[in-house]
């Protein structure tokens, strides 16, 4: 009887330890058409950086966003 218990423990702990291996390493791999996203510097809207407009080392999400950092200064 005891062996059959430790035989069920040690079945259980190879599927829960098998299980979160295998989410650890389906979270840390990337996915390959994940696009780097960017915060506009004017009102903090995430975009792509695809989508983004670059100024200096500033990220805008449209042009007026641009335009009124730059009267800003």
């Amino acid at each position: 009887m005891r062996i059959l218990v430790l035989i069920a423990i040690g079945l259980l702990l190879y599927i829960i330890v098998g299980n979160m291996l295998r989410k650890k390493k389906r979270l840390s791999s990337s996915d390959p058409g994940a696009e780097r996203m960017v915060r506009c510097h004017h009102c903090g809207l995430h975009l792509s950086e695809k989508e983004a407009i670059l100024s200096g080392k500033q990220h805008y999400c449209s042009q007026s966003h641009l335009e009124a950092e730059q009267q800003a200064k």
